[in-house]
């Protein structure tokens, strides 16, 4: 989290931290708990969809 602390833009931070988020949602996607894995995935979803609105400008062309 501290690189997210550097970052000198605030969407560019936002954006670090969102897609460590999402690299958590997805771990817990592999979850066995049958009960929750269902909302992990919706989760992951959710954070997903922030992302692209958050992308900071310039990031699209980077991940095209």
């Amino acid at each position: 989290m501290r690189t997210a602390h550097l970052a000198p833009d605030p969407s560019e931070r936002d954006h670090q931290i969102l897609t460590r988020m999402l690299s958590d949602a997805e771990s817990l996607c592999r979850s066995q708990d049958a009960l929750l894995v269902g909302q992990y995935c919706h989760l992951r979803g959710r954070i997903a969809a922030l992302i692209d609105l958050v992308a900071p400008i310039g990031a699209g062309e980077a991940r095209s």
